[in-house]
């Protein structure tokens, strides 16, 4: 049995070192967000694009002027909910490039019903705001009545730049709607967050999928200059991320955030492990969180100086995460596994998030940072009485040998910087954890054995500093 999930924590590093000095850069005033679709609303902008999508299909209007994009849609139309939109979503987006005007088609089908046999209908909604306020928004429908694609400009004319800016995320944009559709769905929203900020100022994404007009599969993105967020759900579990980027002043380097991001990759893998979560969807879950922490940004060595001064600010970085404040929650869907106890399910929630608070002192020099990290995991899984026997239980009797485990833990981690007259001063750092295990144990359907098994964990520690710059001359 995989042992207890501790916080994630991170060691000091070595600051009094010529190679290892950083140069404080100075971090911009982060824009304000731009007004949008938000995740609460997104079904609202989905319902709209199927209602009038279905009007068009009644029309039948074929735009004659993009022939390549009319002939993938025309091939398009016939193919399941699966292979809707495959290529399409890049072809609308790099068409701008040579031909940046609206776009408007809608395609019959011949089928009436998904492969499947089922009612299936599928939706995307892709809004982009340039940096000039020009937005681009970008729908796809397929419904029983065939497929529908539109692009559509509104509040200006698009540059060249901004032209190649969107155009340069068709690629993402596939790769996005490809993940979804997969046998297995994967969320593949990486590229998303990679969009070149220097021309556009937000890119927003919503899909679904549904049967007999109940959503099965859904996912909304977000992403600007202040922050992202990300929910996805489908028939297995759903899952929610959200990252703040307004405070550029705690992102460490390229490096701290790498190890950072390994130490979370390494705390999930061990959670899915001894929760028994469902490895797929924990793998989506992970590379959502990589893709929303990542690509934002980092205060690194400028080694064009002749001079090298490490700063209060390099030095209380070098303490922290290295990455941006986030939230991120996954709870996969309850399975009843057990038809002879009904009330036995097997579960797996995680939840994990850190937050940062930075206070000024009254002379306006920084006075104190606190940054905390906590996770919590739910679980709840069967296992047979033998090992390597698979569990078969049914309404027998004879079927009921196993064990029931139910597993609930919490932990924390609060790093505290203080300051004196603007000089870091002390570093303290205070872990604690709370585990609970309890297992029942069932022969014959009869319970007989219980056992619970607590942890509990809490340290501390304090760490004070001579805190001068130092100067190196290079050679």
């Amino acid at each position: 049995m995989v042992g207890q999930i501790s916080g994630i924590s991170f060691p000091p590093p070595r600051i009094a070192s010529a190679n290892g000095a950083r140069v404080n850069q100075p971090a911009a005033t982060p824009p304000q967000p731009s007004t949008r679709v938000t995740l609460s609303n997104a079904s609202d902008e989905l319902n709209a694009i199927y209602s009038i999508s279905a009007q068009k299909l009644r029309t039948n209007t074929l735009n004659t002027g993009h022939s390549q994009l009319d002939v993938l849609m025309g091939a398009n139309a016939n193919q399941p909910i699966s292979g809707a939109f495959q290529g399409l979503g890049k072809a609308l987006l790099a068409q701008l490039k040579d031909n940046p005007s609206d776009f408007s088609a809608a395609v019959s089908s011949t089928k009436n019903v998904d492969a499947s046999g089922t009612d299936k209908a599928s939706a995307v909604a892709l809004d982009i705001v340039t940096q000039s306020g020009v937005k681009v928004s970008v729908s796809l429908s397929r419904q029983q009545g065939g497929l529908v694609a539109e692009v559509t400009t509104t509040g200006g004319e698009l540059t060249d730049k901004e032209t190649d800016a969107i155009a340069g995320l068709a690629d993402a944009f596939q790769s996005t709607l490809d993940g979804m559709s997969g046998k297995t769905p994967t969320v593949n929203v990486d590229g998303l967050t990679q969009f070149d900020t220097t021309q556009l100022k937000s890119v927003d994404l919503n899909a679904d999928v549904r049967e007999s007009g109940q959503s099965v599969q859904s996912l909304n993105f977000q992403s600007d200059l202040t922050q992202r967020a990300l929910s996805y759900k489908d028939a297995n579990g759903a899952f929610q991320l959200n990252t703040d980027l307004s405070h550029p002043e705690l992102l460490g380097t390229l490096g701290q955030q790498d190890q950072a991001l390994a130490a979370y990759d390494k705390q999930l893998s061990n959670a899915a492990l001894r929760g028994y979560a469902n490895q797929d969807m924990m793998s989506s879950f992970k590379s959502a969180f990589h893709a929303l922490n990542s690509h934002y940004g980092s205060n690194e060595i400028d080694k064009s100086h002749q001079i090298i001064t490490v700063t209060e600010t390099n030095k209380a970085q070098s303490y922290l995460s290295g990455l941006a404040d986030f939230s991120a929650s996954f709870q996969q869907t309850d399975v009843k596994s057990n038809p002879y106890k009904d009330d036995e399910k097997d579960s797996f929630a995680y939840s994990f998030s850190q937050s940062s608070n930075l206070i000024d002192g009254v002379d306006g020099n920084r006075s104190k940072i606190t940054q905390n990290t906590k996770s919590h995991l739910q679980a709840s899984f069967h296992e047979s009485l033998t090992a390597g026997t698979p569990l078969a239980l049914s309404m027998l009797k004879s079927s009921q040998n196993y064990t029931y485990h139910q597993i609930n833990e919490d932990s924390s981690t609060d790093t505290t910087l203080d300051f004196k007259k603007g000089l870091l001063a002390t570093v303290g750092t205070s872990q604690t954890s709370h585990s609970l295990e309890t297992v029942k144990t069932y022969n014959d359907a009869l319970l007989v054995k219980e056992t619970k098994t607590p942890n509990d964990h809490q340290e501390s520690h304090q760490l004070k500093l001579l805190s001068e710059s130092i100067k190196v001359k290079t050679k």
